[in-house]
């Protein structure tokens, strides 16, 4: 598994836990309600409606996340395929027609067919350059970016989450006593509140650098230019 994927994974267990943690030290309170704490009771379960609706809203947000994680590994291994797989033997072919090259080969062959040849073998070479220094090129570029987004988005995701459980953490220590686990819960709450907003934002960063990368790609894609009429070039004068 990917490092940075499982660094998220082992953060949401510890949210997990200590949100346990916390949970059980509201239940502790309210299975034992000290005479004349009623209303302070009343407004910890109030309280910790509210933490729930927060927490709510961050496991809806995990769970689209963990869900859809992307592979930067297979988004890299591609990219370097269409390098190695397509535009090394593309290079290849570029070379092999060669019109100087070809044409060498039989010194003897001139005319008005060893010109027209030589007319055709250029169109092959320029269209066989054009895959590799254009759709491949373009295609391991689109690739490598919508990667580094992925890079990004994680790292994101391992501060916000990392805040989060440090947030949690604070909630703990403010409610050691009876009259801090109010304010302890709406810590852990503030704290959820700005992870799902670092999860929007951080989702938003990688839509822009996937939609850059599909721009760029389509673009490249509708460049015509090395290819008569939009398609491959003839192979005899017709």
């Amino acid at each position: 598994m990917d490092d940075l994927v499982q660094r998220i994974n082992d953060l949401i267990e510890k949210i997990k836990g200590k949100l346990d943690d916390l949970l059980g030290k509201v239940n502790d309170f309210l299975g034992w309600v000290p005479w004349g704490l009623g209303w302070l009771a009343d407004k910890i379960k109030d309280a910790w409606n509210w933490l729930c609706g927060r927490f709510e809203d961050f496991w809806d947000g995990v769970t689209k996340i963990t869900t859809n994680m992307g592979d930067r590994g297979a988004l890299s291994s591609t990219a370097t395929t269409w390098s190695t797989s397509v535009g090394g033997p593309v290079s290849a072919q570029k070379d092999a027609v060669d019109a100087s090259a070809v044409l060498r080969a039989d010194d003897t062959w001139q005319g008005d067919a060893a010109e027209a040849y030589a007319g055709r073998a250029k169109q092959h070479q320029t269209a066989l350059e054009k895959v590799v220094t254009t759709y491949v090129t373009a295609m391991s570029s689109a690739l490598d970016t919508v990667r580094a987004g992925l890079v990004k988005f994680y790292m994101g995701l391992v501060t916000a989450l990392g805040a989060l459980v440090a947030g949690v953490i604070a909630a703990l220590a403010s409610s050691a006593t009876i009259f801090g686990i109010p304010a302890g819960i709406v810590i852990a709450g503030g704290a959820a509140l700005i992870a799902v907003g670092a999860f929007y934002t951080g989702g938003e960063l990688l839509k822009s650098d996937c939609t850059a990368a599909n721009n760029t790609l389509t673009q490249k894609m509708n460049d015509n230019n090395g290819f008569p009429h939009a398609a491959w070039p003839s192979g005899a004068v017709v």
